[in-house]
């Protein structure tokens, strides 16, 4: 896994070619991770990362999508002559990273960052968590027993209150969380701290209080983990 390599592709289109050096445009940049040939065992990693496809057709699908909504913005532009620049200038950016890696473990992260009109932009976050041996991507009840997410319910929950500093006997919605109990546990990944999860803006809670990441460390939850689970982060506790 740590051959992996960076492969970038990237195109800037002007919404208006005619208007030479004053027309808003968009840039879309990919950043993504390319498997070495000696290390073709592991495809089910880019398969995944890329639906199925080549990084050329996943890179030329992925430009191509954003060049046709962009080039029908000129529709749009035309209704509203008073519309600014700043509302037609859009980027779109996805960054893969290996975030960690060991012989039986391999953990991607995929940021995207984006703004395509509106009052703001916009960032996602998505992990990928690789059994290496199983050839697969796994899900949390891969990891974690089933019977105990409740019990991991509160761990997350603790830990998201001590990120933002909330007392056990403040409700959630007071601080602003949409909701008082937090069970989303579709975003899991692990490092060499812990089990961690992440919930994008607008998941949990409003776009102002931003990407929310939290880590439980591992002493804290090891009897939650299964036998797999617990044979995967051997080698990342480390």
């Amino acid at each position: 896994m740590r051959g992996y390599e960076t492969i970038v592709a990237e195109n800037t289109l002007s919404l208006y070619p005619e208007m030479v050096g004053k027309s808003p445009g968009m840039v879309i940049r990919l950043s993504m991770l390319d498997v070495p040939e000696q290390e073709s065992v592991n495809k089910f990693i880019p398969d995944a990362l890329y639906q199925g496809k080549s990084l050329i057709e996943y890179a030329d699908e992925k430009i191509h999508s954003y060049d046709t909504k962009y080039i029908a913005m000129r529709d749009v532009a035309a209704k509203f002559p008073d519309m600014s620049n700043d509302v037609l200038n859009w980027h779109y950016s996805e960054v893969y990273t290996l975030d960690a890696g060991t012989p039986k473990l391999a953990v991607v992260s995929l940021d995207k960052e984006y703004y395509t009109g509106g009052a703001h932009g916009m960032k996602q976050k998505d992990y990928f968590v690789f059994d290496l041996e199983e050839k697969r991507q796994l899900a949390l009840k891969d990891v974690i027993r089933g019977e105990t997410f409740d019990q991991l319910d509160d761990h997350v929950e603790a830990a998201l209150r001590t990120l933002m500093e909330i007392p056990d006997w403040i409700p959630l919605t007071e601080r602003g969380f949409f909701d008082n109990s937090i069970e989303k546990m579709e975003d899991f990944f692990l490092n060499p701290q812990g089990l961690g999860f992440q919930w994008d803006p607008y998941e949990i809670a409003p776009y102002v209080m931003g990407t929310l990441e939290v880590v439980i460390p591992y002493k804290d939850i090891e009897e939650l983990f299964t036998p797999r689970g617990l044979v995967l982060v051997a080698e990342l506790r480390r």
